[in-house]
């Protein structure tokens, strides 16, 4: 029980470092064309390491920060962050420790599943039909810079993963010893 409250206190912990960080950098940023999406590279590589579950509930609360403080309605950007966050978990078992690749093409992958997604329903549905400037100018540069975060802290999340979300408990019976 209170391993998993300190899970949930430093999974919430991360969420809220990360929207502070993403919003402070976008509201700073006005000028520049596109800002990393942490809450989505959270959603994937927390999800990608610890499972579907694990991921659809991080991406829900990601999610429904973005839509309480910056959405139109309630309820769009929750389910595109559970629904990255649920497919980021199928890929678990294809968790390497010591590759970085993978949880990379997850993450660009992932970015431009929801910038798809958002400009589906945000943009096309208004007939606003410029596909080829909306991915020049938004979607690819976004896709660059959240891939290149991921590099850089992947290695953390991995060491947090190991260090804190998968700690053993030490007095379990043993037989192999």
């Amino acid at each position: 029980m209170k391993h998993r409250l300190i899970k949930i206190i430093i999974t919430g912990c991360i969420i809220i470092s990360a929207f502070v960080l993403q919003s402070a950098l976008s509201l700073s940023n006005k000028d520049a064309v596109a800002t990393p999406n942490l809450l989505l590279l959270v959603t994937c590589i927390l999800g990608f390491m610890r499972g579907c579950n694990y991921g659809s509930v991080t991406g829900f609360f990601c999610g429904l920060l973005v839509d309480i403080l910056f959405g139109d309605v309630i309820g769009l950007y929750t389910l595109i962050y559970l629904y990255i966050g649920f497919f980021s978990g199928l890929f678990k078992k294809m968790f390497y420790s010591d590759h970085v690749f993978m949880p990379m093409l997850l993450v660009l992958f992932s970015d431009f599943i929801y910038n798809l997604a958002c400009y589906t329903f945000r943009f096309l549905l208004r007939n606003k039909l410029d596909f080829s400037f909306y991915f020049e100018k938004i979607i690819l540069p976004e896709m660059i810079i959240t891939t290149f975060i991921t590099f850089l802290l992947y290695k953390l999340f991995y060491l947090l993963n190991e260090k804190v979300f998968t700690l053993k408990q030490e007095n379990t019976l043993s037989f192999d010893k």
